[in-house]
């Protein structure tokens, strides 16, 4: 035998399996360093999300000063702190954002170049919604999302939510003094217009070719989870063609919705009774109606 050759041949044998181990090694550690990451990345989706995430779109002219009212207006503001403290003694958190998008004053009566300029502005807030929307959900695919919107901001809501019927996301709407509402909506209407059956149609809607707005009821799904509050004679979400909408009557009426009131305390308990574990309010409060689907 030689030696020399067998030694030689051991040597490789040796070197062969001590490759094939170091390269195992490598290999599994690449692999493991490839599910940590994965798990990493996965944790890091949710890292910091909180239990709700609230979208608030402001009225006409209320981003005047985007910092005033975190950018959503008095009233989506104020309602979001009133949950947001309702939560807190429950445990849970909640974060919010407003709808960047310009929320363009009314324009005088008559002005053509006004109003598309107020219609571009619906439109410029109902694609700044979509998007983050998407971006917030796709950042925080767990939390559930809470869109509220009055007057302009409630139009720019409303015509996303056609889109977001099937999201597994979005726990709750809140629209008031809706420009785009429907009177026979399925949606759960909160308001004096409730007690005139056929009353609350928004004032898009009466131009709704113009305007571009949805005439279509939303899926009954997603009505029993929105909220429509809608006073009598409020020259937004109870138009009238034939009645003075600049009379200061009418403008009284769309600027005094508030959460300090009766009416405020009955959208915000309705609110917490969506967001709760059932999902749902357990009775119509009063001043409530559901419309049928």
């Amino acid at each position: 035998m030689n030696f020399a050759t067998a030694k030689s041949g051991a040597e490789k044998v040796r070197g062969s399996v001590l490759k094939r181990t170091i390269g195992m090694i490598c290999a599994a550690a690449i692999t493991g360093a490839a599910f940590t990451g994965l798990a990493a990345g996965t944790a890091s989706a949710d890292a910091g999300c909180p239990d709700l995430h609230w979208i608030g779109a402001a009225g006409s002219g209320e981003r005047a000063n985007p910092t005033e009212n975190d950018g959503m207006g008095q009233v989506v503001f104020d309602t979001f702190r009133q949950l947001q403290a309702t939560l807190a003694h429950d445990g849970r958190t909640i974060t919010a954002e407003a709808v960047d998008y310009p929320a363009t004053a009314v324009p005088p009566d008559g002005s053509i170049m006004g109003w598309a300029g107020f219609m571009n502005s619906v439109d410029a807030g109902t694609a700044a919604l979509g998007k983050q929307y998407a971006a917030y959900t796709q950042q925080c695919p767990n939390t559930k999302v809470v869109l509220a919107g009055y007057s302009q901001g409630a139009m720019v809501v409303h015509r996303n939510l056609y889109g977001l019927a099937g999201s597994p996301n979005l726990a709750a709407t809140l629209l008031i003094a809706d420009g785009d509402r429907i009177p026979d909506d399925t949606t759960v209407d909160l308001g004096t217009v409730t007690a005139v059956p056929g009353r609350g149609l928004g004032a898009a809607q009466d131009h709704y070719i113009l305007a571009h707005t949805n005439t279509a009821k939303l899926p009954a799904a997603l009505g029993s989870r929105t909220i429509s509050v809608c006073d009598l004679n409020d020259p937004v979400c109870d138009y009238n063609s034939d009645a003075n909408s600049t009379a200061s009557a009418a403008v009284s009426i769309h600027t005094g919705y508030s959460v300090a009131s009766s009416e405020g305390r009955a959208w915000t308990s309705l609110l917490e009774q969506l967001l709760s574990p059932s999902g749902a309010p357990s009775s119509p409060a009063s001043g409530v109606s559901r419309a049928a689907a």
